[in-house]
């Protein structure tokens, strides 16, 4: 089966995203990481492989082809859009969509003109972040029923392209690089930490907390208390529980596993690692 070609503008000039302090793919122009809204080089990455799927190839996500993954790309960068061009023009912010909904129209697209609204929608998304951040860089929107740090949409989305593009791929070496960067770790503990742990229903935390340890790094703490479910950094003492290297650590968070087993251990037995994986399965 025959690729579909992206249409894709020459590059611009590369810039820091927030939070990020080097480019694994190669150098960035320095600029005020107030204002960054570049999504490179996940972006760049994540089409150079798109380019090279065909739309009907299966991915590792559940029941999705590289159309539907597409589709979901498509349709989350449009939704950012949607929520931050109303803030710049002081208008009622749209309530957010459910996936299923704002997906919907994408997927019934042919997948060359819906490749093409890929394209359109990462260039939308990042003028609007972009004007955004420029204009208040410690900007808050609603989003989903809570409030969202403008700039932690930059991360999100890096964090998408990033794990979307092992979804196709699975393990490589540029893959690799991308999910081992610190702040997609950061981004999925510290903002999305909540909404990953709860995705699941039926979990006590019997064996006691999940702890989830990368050399060099801090460890991602799993737990469950009176307040719920809680994803947090822990302390350097801890005894890890389940050991990865750092981009099998951020699939493992976002309810992946690599496809070389190696990569993840668990020192004492097996069973952390089966409640993790159990537990953070259905996002």
């Amino acid at each position: 089966m025959s690729t579909v070609t992206l249409r894709r503008r020459a590059k611009q000039p590369e810039a820091n995203l927030v939070g990020m302090t080097h480019n694994p793919l190669g150098p960035r122009n320095p600029v005020n990481q107030n204002t960054t809204h570049n999504l490179f080089p996940e972006q760049e990455a994540f089409l150079e492989t798109l380019e090279k799927t065909p739309p009907n190839a299966l991915t590792a996500c559940a029941l999705w082809r590289a159309h539907e993954l597409v589709a979901h790309l498509t349709a989350g960068a449009v939704e950012i859009s949607l929520n931050l061009e109303a803030a710049l023009n002081s208008l009622p912010i749209p309530a957010t969509r459910s996936f299923l909904e704002r997906e919907a129209p994408y997927r019934e697209m042919a997948d060359q003109r819906l490749r093409n609204e890929l394209l359109a929608s990462l260039e939308r998304v990042s003028r609007a972040l972009h004007a955004v951040l420029v204009k208040d860089p410690d900007a808050v929107v609603p989003w989903s029923g809570r409030s969202m740090v403008v700039a932690t949409f930059v991360n999100h989305l890096r964090s998408e392209l990033a794990l979307h593009r092992w979804d196709l791929q699975g393990d490589d070496e540029t893959g690799n690089v991308l999910l081992s960067q610190p702040e997609l770790t950061a981004h999925a503990v510290t903002v999305l930490g909540k909404l990953l742990v709860d995705q699941t229903a039926e979990w006590t935390g019997a064996v006691g907390p999940l702890i989830v340890g990368t050399p060099d790094a801090p460890s991602v703490v799993v737990s469950q208390d009176s307040n719920g479910r809680q994803m947090l950094f822990g302390d350097d003492n801890l005894d890890p529980t389940i050991v990865a290297d750092a981009g099998a650590r951020l699939l493992l968070l976002w309810g992946r596993m690599p496809n070389d087993p190696r990569r993840v251990s668990a020192p004492g037995d097996p069973s952390p690692l089966a409640e993790l994986r159990a537990l953070l399965s259905g996002y």
